[in-house]
């Protein structure tokens, strides 16, 4: 076993050698034959003490690599993971995943921001999704999926969002903040720079984090909200803004059965013409801006249509433009 060390070791550096890293670990599993003989024997001779075979097995491997290509042996989070399996004589290889923060800009409307499962096979794969349980849309997520996976080479991106827009929406300026979990990279060295994309979407910058981020992290977003309402006395514009203004507003949600608060900073509206009207709204992340407008099922509390007390809602083609999004300190709400 151990004169064989050497040809395993060349076999693992030529299977680690399409990887970037800076820090490795090996693992060991033995044929139990091989453990039990060794019980056997320290049974018999009385043997106390010393380094077990596996471990010895385990140690030189990692000598014999780290002589070779000079990596850091780690046993506290490698970016590399080596397991060798003598009985099955297979050699596994799994590299730590890399987290991201970015930013995104969507220029145009009528774009998805998440993927949109498939509606036939409800995510099972069928052949009209090519069996990716996914609808072929243009979505923000595919956008950045496929960036991602071509700049490591990994085989997966998983995206947190930090809030979310509404498909006729657009995310304008320095962008809405994302986070992203990239798994089993290949390539972890990468330089960003802002990016252009399909459908009108940027990638305007990424981040290389230190470690897995909180993810649900609170945020305070600007938005333009263009909404229709019959309010025609414009005096009560300035009451409006004034009642809005520091507010705590009770959500209901549906998924927990359970209402939440949260705040709206400021709103300033404004009359555009005739019945049209647009609002400049600060808040906190969470809020339903269509139901805040709109007071549907009564669901955001206050509303705009019940102080108002005259029907609001929002423009279907240009509902809202998300102009900011600032990630808050993470906090018990």
């Amino acid at each position: 076993m151990m004169s064989n060390l050497n040809k395993m070791a060349k076999r693992i550096l030529n299977e680690i050698e399409r990887f970037e890293y800076s820090s490795f670990m090996v693992g060991t599993i033995l044929d139990s034959d091989i453990i039990e003989r060794e019980d056997v024997i320290r049974s018999e001779f009385k043997v106390k003490g010393g380094e077990p075979i596996k471990s010895e097995i385990t140690k030189e491997l990692s000598r014999l690599i780290k002589r070779t290509n000079g990596r850091t042996i780690s046993l506290n989070r490698p970016e590399l993971n080596i397991l060798v399996n003598t009985l099955l004589d297979e050699i596994e290889v799994s590299s730590r995943s890399i987290f991201l923060m970015g930013k995104y800009v969507k220029n145009k409307r009528g774009i998805n921001q998440k993927k949109q499962r498939c509606k036939q096979c409800k995510s099972e794969g069928c052949k009209k999704c090519r069996f990716s349980g996914f609808m072929r849309v243009p979505s923000v997520e595919n956008e950045i999926h496929k960036f991602l996976i071509k700049k490591f080479n990994a085989n997966k991106v998983k995206i947190s969002w930090i809030g979310s827009e509404d498909r006729n929406s657009l995310v304008k300026y320095n962008g809405r903040p994302f986070f992203a979990e990239v798994s089993s990279p290949i390539k972890r060295k990468a330089l960003f720079r802002e990016k252009k994309m399909n459908h009108g979407i940027i990638i305007k910058s990424v981040e290389i984090l230190r470690k897995r981020p909180i993810i649900d992290q609170g945020f305070i977003m600007k938005a333009i909200v263009n909404f229709e309402s019959n309010l025609k006395d414009t005096k009560r514009l300035e009451r409006i803004e004034k009642y809005f203004s520091e507010r705590d507003i009770s959500i209901y949600s549906m998924n927990k059965n359970k209402y939440f608060t949260r705040r709206v900073r400021s709103i300033k509206l404004k009359k555009v013409s005739g019945k049209r009207f647009t609002v400049e709204l600060i808040c906190e992340g969470g809020i339903n801006i269509k139901k805040l407008v709109s007071g549907e099922n009564e669901q955001v509390k206050p509303n705009f249509r019940k102080v108002m007390r005259i029907k609001c809602s929002v423009d279907k083609i240009a509902p809202f433009d998300i102009h900011y999004v600032k990630v808050q300190e993470s906090e018990k709400r």
